[in-house]
């Protein structure tokens, strides 16, 4: 059976939509679902990408078994169709319920909360993620707390030898000196961040990429 994500890492998201839609007609399987909204989400179909997502969700609920990627990517839908209210609430879910959520970090989400907050101009939703910040002690919430410089998040990545996983820390690393720059009300900088996450993909397994690719999309046309 052909693995969408062969065609992903090709840039060909259509040609892995398909095959995901095809594989998981015959599978049933919660990885393939994941895939197919994976690919909704890179083709800028966020009412596909929601619905799959949302349904994956009601999957893990039922397996006992819940994924702080899932509602990310569920607000990260609803954020890029508009609906911020929504968004946020999936936003705020894994921060909150965190000792139940299975993850591979648990400060992205503080963080990326951190930056919506921010973006949207919403202290109150700031506030809540400087609080679960404190709580985590990796580079990136020292760094957005103002806690550690960009030369000292710099080390995050350089700690690891070149190649694909060295690539995907830079992603990460490059929205959130997006952020920082954000912070600091420097737009031109904010946007030169963003569009180098977005350039670096992060071999499309990276959450910062996909936000990044959201909102850099909004200002494509703006010239650096």
């Amino acid at each position: 059976m052909p693995n969408p994500w062969d065609e992903i890492f090709l840039d060909n998201f259509s040609g892995a939509y398909q095959i995901a839609s095809e594989n998981y007609l015959e599978t049933s399987s919660d990885l393939d679902l994941r895939a197919r909204a994976t690919c909704s989400l890179l083709l800028c179909n966020y009412e596909d990408a929601v619905e799959d997502f949302l349904t994956l969700n009601e999957i893990e609920k039922k397996l006992g078994r819940l994924y702080d990627v899932t509602y990310m990517n569920i607000a990260l839908c609803y954020y890029a169709m508009g609906d911020n209210d929504t968004a946020i609430e999936y936003f705020k879910f894994p921060v909150i319920n965190w000792k139940k959520m299975g993850t591979s970090d648990y400060s992205a989400p503080p963080a990326v909360l951190f930056y919506i907050g921010t973006k949207l101009n919403r202290q109150d939703v700031r506030k809540f993620a400087e609080t679960e910040l404190r709580r985590r002690k990796p580079e990136i919430p020292l760094f957005l707390l103002g806690k550690i410089s960009e030369q000292e998040l710099n080390k995050m990545v350089e700690q690891y030898p070149e190649g694909a996983y060295r690539d995907r820390q830079q992603c990460k690393v490059e929205f959130y000196k997006a952020v920082s720059q954000l912070q600091n009300g420097r737009t031109d900088k904010y946007l030169e961040h963003l569009n180098r996450c977005v350039e670096l993909k992060g071999l499309y397994l990276e959450f910062e990429y996909y936000l990044a690719k959201v909102e850099f999309d909004r200002y494509k046309n703006i010239e650096f």
